[in-house]
């Protein structure tokens, strides 16, 4: 059931260790989350996501990450206890696949965050009627394929990346999906349109 938090409408998920993550489609007020969530992760995290020892966001990054349109480019974003604790993301590259990305904050992991994420972004692609999300990942880098036993994995040897493909239909569809579709429809009509 979703919830209402300081006048934000968020889908509350229990994780594995008791605790609620607070989720809800990125918006552009959410910036600062974003730089607070960076700078919690570990420099194996940041390297994790995005390939290189970054330690801050430019403003045109920060606005790339955090004004999107909710549709073509889906970003839900995760709290606990009022704290960045994870975010979730696909792009749309065609008219049914979607490149997918998933970080959560160090001190929050091996909790089902990083899996609460993927459902709420395979719910928003599955009512978008996307077929599938396709990734790349550093080799050392495991977490997606335990989260998803069975997945197709391959290995870009120009990049040095493990590649995965998986399609929606074999994606569990979770309980608490209706929710996540809502919230973004809601999201999608009240916020303004965002590149």
């Amino acid at each position: 059931m979703t919830s209402n938090h300081q006048d934000q409408i968020v889908v509350p998920v229990t994780l594995s260790d008791g605790s609620i993550a607070e989720m809800r489609p990125i918006r552009p007020a959410d910036q600062s989350l974003l730089i607070e969530g960076l700078r919690q992760l570990s420099p194996q995290s940041k390297f994790a996501r995005f390939g290189l020892g970054i330690s801050a966001l430019s403003a045109s990054e920060l606005r790339y990450l955090t004004n999107v349109n909710q549709v073509s480019h889906v970003a839900w974003g995760a709290t606990i206890d009022e704290e960045p604790a994870g975010v979730g993301r696909y792009i749309v590259d065609s008219a049914a696949e979607a490149e997918i990305a998933i970080t959560v904050v160090d001190r929050f992991q091996r909790r089902g965050l990083g899996r609460a994420l993927f459902d709420a972004l395979a719910a928003s692609a599955r009512a978008a009627g996307i077929e599938s999300f396709h990734f790349a990942i550093e080799p050392w880098n495991r977490t997606v394929l335990r989260m998803l036993p069975g997945i197709e994995v391959g290995h870009d040897e120009s990049e040095g990346m493990l590649t995965g493909r998986i399609a929606l239909t074999e994606i569990p569809v979770s309980g608490q999906e209706p929710e996540f579709v809502h919230l973004l429809d809601r999201c999608r009509q009240t916020w303004p349109e965002s590149g």
